[in-house]
């Protein structure tokens, strides 16, 4: 029996979280799997063993105390099952869980780590940077194998990071495409605006994801206020809940777009509302990588996504180079539409749209007025889809743990 390790904080809240999900049940049946996390908190499905730190849930955490302990606590608990449990690999996600795996040695088994975030970003604080950076570039060195979800992440970790080229890795987010396909003919439970999407009268764009800075659904907002000058009957439908969902509400109102524009809040089933759109957007200013994008993809609607830094143009632009300059215009590539990064500034009124958000309400009002190219780009999603299935990202991860 063929045994593996994976090492994260919690299976609840994140999208790593949900990636290990997906990862481990689509696993072969003759792989034994032992998850090991910081407590009995679980959100999402799995399959294996469960072992606990019995460390206390996020709201309980102390900061710099609490990953101190976690760590600690979690390299001593790695140490005996690595000699005791004669695993092919540990596989940890996450940086407090890529220190510990490390720093618990790989005299027993591989030590594999997986980042799933930019490591090198304007947005990180300035004493992250000072304190972690360096601490990564000591640290991540020493593990076996370093796996990223994307191959800017990887560009960074070599160039920028000195991480050694030949340790790094890219193995993107697989997406459980039968599953979705599943969905897809579910109704959700929450059918708040059910009755636009069986009306041919109306075309409609569906955003996915968290309300939150990181996001950008204002910049959409305020592009659709575009929109609907030339498409009228055209509905947004964002899903999503968060801190900025006040911030929102009160855009929509000041733009007039009551009729226009809908929040569902969460959704249990998004997958249906992506399905039946006739474009999915996503207006992110970074991402790790962009497991919404990804899905939608699976769901086989049209794409339209900022060029942001990181995965965008991996999974509707493949062609391009990762570390190239970002586009400043609208750009038809190969499974879907990049548009120009806005800049992240938050209007509280009516301001004229600044010449990103003023390209958004371009792409969809094209896309919207182009029947045939709606159908073009439909066709290149299922396309782009296989790609993304998580039974080949499950034999990538197998071929690595299973290579000298």
């Amino acid at each position: 029996m063929k045994k593996v390790l994976f090492v994260i904080a919690g299976l609840y809240g994140g999208g790593a979280e949900r990636v290990l999900s997906n990862l481990v049940i689509n696993f072969p049946e003759d792989w034994e799997i032992d998850i090991l996390l910081n407590n009995n908190r679980i959100e999402f499905p799995y399959k294996g063993n469960i072992l606990t730190l019995s460390l206390p849930d996020f709201g309980e955490r102390k900061a710099i105390g609490y990953f101190i302990r976690e760590v600690v606590r979690r390299t001593c608990y790695l140490r005996k099952l690595k000699k005791n449990n004669n695993y092919s690999a540990c596989i940890s996600l996450l940086e407090s869980s890529n220190i510990s795996n490390i720093l618990s040695g790989n005299k027993y088994c591989k030590t594999i780590i997986s980042i799933h975030n930019v490591m090198v970003s304007k947005e990180a604080k300035l004493l992250y940077r000072i304190s972690a950076y360096p601490l990564i570039n000591l640290l991540y060195r020493h593990a076996d194998k370093i796996i990223t979800v994307s191959k800017e992440i990887e560009a960074q970790l070599v160039q920028k990071l000195k991480a050694p080229k030949e340790k790094t890795a890219t193995i993107v987010n697989g997406c459980d495409c039968l599953k979705i396909q599943e969905q897809i003919e579910k109704l959700p439970q929450n059918k708040k605006g059910y009755e636009y999407f069986m009306n041919k009268n109306h075309k409609i764009v569906v955003c996915v994801g968290r309300i939150d800075v990181q996001k950008g659904q204002w910049h959409l907002i305020r592009a659709f206020s575009e929109v609907v000058k030339k498409e009228p009957k055209a509905m947004l439908f964002l899903i999503g809940i968060g801190a900025l969902e006040d911030y929102l509400k009160e855009l929509i109102q000041k733009y007039n777009l009551e009729k226009n524009v809908i929040m569902l809040g969460f959704c249990d089933n998004p997958f249906w509302y992506n399905a039946h759109a006739d474009i999915f957007i996503l207006p992110s200013m970074y991402e790790g990588y962009p497991c919404a994008l990804a899905e939608a993809v699976c769901c086989g609607v049209p794409c339209i996504t900022t060029d942001f830094h990181s995965g965008a143009r991996e999974i509707i632009a493949p062609d391009l180079d990762v570390t190239g300059e970002r586009v400043s215009d609208i750009s038809e590539e190969k499974y879907g539409i990049l548009i120009p990064v806005c800049s992240g500034k938050m209007y509280r009124d009516n301001e004229p749209l600044e010449m990103e958000e003023q390209k958004m309400a371009e792409a969809i009002t094209m896309l919207l007025g182009d029947y045939e190219k709606r159908q073009h780009y439909k066709r290149k999603s299922i396309e782009r889809s296989k790609d993304l299935d998580i039974k080949s990202i499950v034999n990538e991860w197998i071929d690595l743990i299973s290579k000298r």
